[in-house]
């Protein structure tokens, strides 16, 4: 009777051992799993396209001229009682440097605006006879006066061009380009160095010659590429030819080029 009391005092803990186990033992039905949620912060792979011709770029250039901006010229003028002889070398650098600015616009195209400095170099030599020679006189009986002239010129090309490219802007690789538009040419210094020899008498001066035109006008086309690396530096070789309609140097034996060969590099950020 004692073991019977027993063991229905037991059988509480025994039930609830077993249901203990049970729970354990039995498979937990697993919850949903819940549809991700888009980051506030994902942006979309549309905005993230490299623009491989930024919006603004700049850099700097360096101009190789294939010939010197003044030409060698020739001149003589002879009328009565005046004959006047005049000859003109051509010098100087055949290099520039300058900059260079683009502003992006639609459907592959571009607007450019690059300054660059020449420097010219010219010497001329020049004979003036004035009065008629007695041919009965073992000397020339006219005035001859004799004028040597050095001088260094400095140009500013200011250049404005539309530039079309042969890819879309964000398309990878590189790219071809042409272009076309003005340029503007501005002769901001010039120095010189001069003897005048009359008779007997050599006298000297620095007067600066002064050009025909303080600023004249071309026609500029221009066909290049444009490379690109890593870091988005950009390598732009270029070719232009100008068509100056307008030449700084017009006078006499001092003849400025019309036609304007240029070899141009440029890097731009």
């Amino acid at each position: 009777m004692s073991c019977f009391r027993r063991g229905l005092t037991s059988l509480p803990v025994h039930v609830a051992l077993v249901a203990g186990l049970y729970g354990q033992a039995a498979p937990q039905t697993p919850e949903p799993a819940k549809p991700a949620q888009p980051a506030a912060n994902v942006v979309s792979t549309d905005l993230k396209k490299r623009a491989f011709v930024r919006a603004i770029s700049g850099g700097v250039t360096l101009s190789i001229l294939g010939q010197m901006p003044m030409q060698n010229g020739d001149f003589f003028d002879e009328r009565t009682n005046f004959f006047e002889t005049a000859t003109t070398g051509a010098g100087g650098y055949r290099y520039g440097f300058g900059g260079n600015v683009q502003v992006r616009l639609p459907r592959k195209f571009a607007a450019v605006v690059s300054v660059l400095q020449h420097k010219s170099g010219h010497g001329t030599t020049q004979d003036t006879y004035v009065g008629a020679d007695n041919p009965n006189t073992p000397l020339d009986d006219r005035i001859h006066t004799t004028i040597e002239e050095s001088s260094i010129v400095t140009y500013w090309d200011y250049t404005f061009m539309l530039r079309r490219y042969t890819k879309d802007h964000f398309a990878p690789g590189p790219r071809g380009f042409f272009g076309g538009g003005f340029n503007f040419r501005d002769v901001r210094k010039v120095r010189s160095e001069r003897e005048t020899t009359l008779g007997a008498t050599t006298t000297s001066d620095t007067n600066p010659i002064v050009p025909t035109r303080d600023i004249g006008r071309g026609i500029v086309g221009a066909v290049g590429a444009q490379f690109v690396d890593d870091f988005g530096v950009k390598l732009m070789p270029e070719f232009r030819y100008t068509r100056w309609l307008q030449p700084s140097f017009d006078t006499k034996s001092q003849l400025s080029r019309k036609n304007q060969f240029e070899a141009i590099v440029s890097i731009t950020f």
